[in-house]
């Protein structure tokens, strides 16, 4: 793999770094505040959590302050970490949350089974110039929506949104149609350079 993983962690601390976190609504911010003050404490907590585990923190988000009319926000900031074991609460768990725990692979295989070793499946994504990974990891990553070089697999709204393990089961408006609620899709959304 090379300096793939150097190169990644240090151009997301980087970009991230200068992310905006604010009241949501207003045009300079980037990031809005969790949902609740339990939504804080949750998430917080699990990034202790995992810091007592032997992650790595790169960014600590836990004590952003917002300096403005706003200031009473449930706000996080984002969060990096390294060093996560795949077997860790922040690796396993879904964080609703600002934190990015970063899993180091040397391998394809290696990142799938890490991958595909949690018990929820919502989505997957990789970033490749190679369109035999990309086949690869479509076929066999364990998510009901996969992204190829891009973000987040986002379908438009005509599209079914399939969930896998415990992340859903059938597909979000599966209730319309029977066959379709018992059926096990899978969407793949792709962007080439």
């Amino acid at each position: 793999m090379g300096n793939a993983y150097e190169n990644f962690v240090d151009k997301i601390v980087e970009r991230v770094k200068k992310k905006r976190v604010g009241y949501q609504l207003l045009e300079s911010t980037d990031m809005g505040p969790l949902a609740s003050s339990k939504s804080v404490e949750r998430v917080s907590g699990m990034i202790e959590r995992a810091i007592e585990g032997g992650a790595k923190l790169l960014l600590d988000g836990r004590s952003l302050k917002v300096d403005d009319e706003y200031s009473g926000g449930f706000y996080l900031g984002p969060t990096i970490l390294t060093d996560v074991a795949p077997d860790s609460e922040i690796a396993q768990e879904e964080v609703f949350g600002p934190v990015m725990p970063i899993l180091k692979a040397s391998t394809f295989d290696e990142a799938l089974e890490i991958a595909n070793n949690r018990k929820y499946g919502n989505t997957g994504t990789i970033y490749t110039s190679s369109g035999k990974w990309a086949r690869e990891f479509a076929r066999r990553v364990q998510a009901g929506n996969v992204a190829i070089n891009m973000a987040v697999a986002q379908p438009q709204q005509f599209f079914p949104f399939p969930g896998r393990k415990k992340s859903f089961f059938g597909v979000l408006h599966g209730q319309m149609d029977a066959v379709d609620f018992f059926t096990d899709r899978k969407v793949i959304m792709q962007r080439w350079w």
